[in-house]
């Protein structure tokens, strides 16, 4: 009895995952016993009618070593037959740790494969001496190797992880793929992905997602599926929340095929495209060496990948399964209202393409057709989509919520600059604090053009501090440039953490977001009534709010932007002081 249950029972990681929900759904349509586990505490997978048991591990994310000794005491006391991790969060790990595993299934590849696919830069090295066309594909691990490949450029530049997962035994970090429409902003993006990985720099292909999903064994394909991204969120590219089934292009089928052969693959796997039906030409984007986020709608066209992979690993053997069903359309719910959302706050760019009012409603009217189906609603299992959409309404009711009350503060602090208030605070004021952050940038920039603007007979004194923790901190370079460009020295800036005391002695405070308002009255319910939005002074069409954004790690526009509208509150800030405080 006991070998029997070992045999059915199989546990699904990464539970908060929707490819996990479908996986559990497929496994016990099949008959198994499923248990999932996830770091979140209340992952929508838990409220399938398909899982037996929900367990809750430690995030591999942020301990690796407490997420594997949970699960080896687990199946220690719960035996499975079968362990599917579904994202990098738990297969990286797994992965590394495969040794202390070896009485379990689990469903992955062997180590060479697995290194083959999370290697980006390995699975583009790979690509071109087989002849798959990929991107043309530039490689860095130290931000001092870029000016060298700065001419080999071309703009737009996609900026890679070559590990998507990266970390240690102390934890993990996930970075996700970025895109650069200058050197700015490509030395930005770059210093940022390299604290995680090193870097590829690929030219950007455009063209629509295309995955070529399938099962093999020992790099022979044994089933294949196709789909095309209809709707991807971002809209720059990234996971699809709209797509179709479609017929397997030829020539996209005999790339996955060698690459596949190539890397000997056993098991499930994704490789993705970008695919120009128009030329038939395509570049290689990754493979997915695992589950992918579309599953569902394999699932619904009737490609089965669960249960195959379930007989797969447990038998080593795959018998005959049906051919899917073309065009058949999956759409997740929320992933999609974020997509419409975007489309209507978004302007056509160098990367992004925003489909017309008829191209949208064309995609809403396919919610009624008969091949349409929902990731996660299911009459037959209701309560995961109902939980979903749910939290969907949770989620735009507080951001209408949030929305209603910025809209009211920013309101009433306009009022208080057109109604007198802050210039009566000012003129009775004898020390300005300007806050920010991390003083580096806003703050300390407000200050240096404030006391620039004053005469030197003038005793007003104007100060700057933020909320981080590490003092005399220089003033961001990149600030420092678009200063001097229009004449002003932030060079002797430098960073100091708000206190107590530098609030009691301040007459007057200006912040640059509503958030550092609240911070301060935290700190001191006495500093209400002298706290003022500084860009609360700043009105015109575009200003539709009234903070002032940090630009820190941003692009040089970003920081011009900032600069800009710090000059304009500071001169209307020197504009309300009595004539004997102003420089005129």
């Amino acid at each position: 009895m006991k070998r029997k249950q070992k045999i059915k029972r199989i546990l699904v990681l990464d539970a908060d995952m929707v490819s996990a929900l479908t996986i559990a759904r497929s496994l016990a349509a099949r008959h198994f016993v499923v248990d999932v586990a996830s770091a979140k505490a209340a992952p929508i997978a838990a409220y399938s009618n398909s899982v037996a048991a929900h367990f809750q591990y430690p995030d591999p994310l942020l301990n690796e070593e407490a997420f594997l000794a949970w699960l080896q005491e687990h199946i220690h006391h719960v035996p499975y037959a079968l362990v599917i991790p579904v994202t990098e969060r738990s297969l990286v790990p797994l992965a590394r740790a495969r040794d202390r595993f070896q009485e379990t299934c689990l469903a992955m590849a062997d180590d060479d494969s697995l290194q083959l696919v999370l290697d980006k830069a390995a699975t583009f090295s790979l690509a071109e001496r087989i002849g798959v066309s990929t991107p043309q594909s530039l490689y860095i691990s130290s931000i001092d190797e870029l000016p060298a490949l700065l001419p080999q450029l071309r703009f737009p530049v996609v900026v890679k992880p070559s590990h998507s997962v990266s970390g240690g035994a102390a934890g993990y970090s996930k970075r996700n793929v970025s895109y650069a429409i200058d050197e700015a902003e490509l030395i930005l993006q770059c210093k940022a992905c390299l604290r995680h990985s090193s870097v590829i720099l690929q030219s950007y292909f455009r063209g629509l997602g295309a995955g070529v999903e399938l099962i093999a064994k020992q790099g022979e394909i044994l089933y294949a599926f196709q789909h095309l991204r209809l709707h991807e969120v971002p809209l720059t590219g990234g996971g699809s929340s709209f797509r179709m089934s479609t017929e397997l292009e030829p020539r996209l089928l005999d790339a996955a095929t060698r690459l596949i052969r190539e890397i000997r693959w056993t098991g499930v796997a994704m490789v993705e495209f970008k695919w120009n039906p128009a030329t038939k030409e395509y570049c290689l984007m990754e493979i997915n060496g695992r589950f992918w986020g579309s599953l569902p709608l394999a699932m619904a066209a009737g490609a089965d990948f669960p249960a195959m992979q379930a007989e797969l690993s447990l038998t080593g053997e795959l018998g005959t399964y049906p051919p899917y069903r073309r065009g058949v359309y999956c759409r997740n719910l929320p992933s999609d209202v974020m997509w419409h959302e975007m489309v209507f706050r978004s302007r056509s760019d160098t990367i992004t393409q925003v489909p017309s009012f008829g191209r949208v409603l064309k995609d809403l009217s396919k919610t009624f057709s008969l091949k349409h189906h929902f990731d996660t609603q299911s009459l037959s299992d209701p309560h995961p989509g109902l939980i979903e959409i749910t939290r969907l309404m949770t989620n735009y009711g507080r951001r209408l919520h949030d929305m209603l009350a910025e809209k009211m503060f920013t309101l009433s602090q306009r009022l208080l600059w057109r109604n007198g208030t802050v210039r009566e605070r000012l003129r009775e004021s004898k020390t300005v604090l300007f806050i920010c952050y991390g003083n580096i940038n806003r703050s300390a920039l407000a200050q240096s053009l404030m006391t620039a603007q004053l005469p030197a007979t003038s005793k007003l004194k104007v100060l700057s501090a933020g909320f981080h923790r590490e003092e005399q901190r220089p003033a961001d370079p990149r600030m420092v440039r678009v200063a001097a460009a229009q004449g002003v020295d932030l060079t002797r800036s430098r960073s100091r953490l708000v206190g107590d005391r530098l609030l009691a002695e301040s007459d007057i405070i200006f912040v640059m977001e509503r958030d550092h308002r609240k911070r301060l009255v935290a700190l001191n319910p006495k500093v209400a009534n002298k706290t003022f939005l500084l860009g609360a002074c700043l009105t015109g069409p575009k200003r539709l709010h009234a903070e002032i954004a940090d630009p820190y790690n941003k692009s040089e526009t970003a920081y011009r932007a900032c600069f800009h509208d710090i000059q304009r509150a500071v001169a209307c800030v020197v504009g309300q002081l009595p004539p004997h405080h102003a420089d005129h």
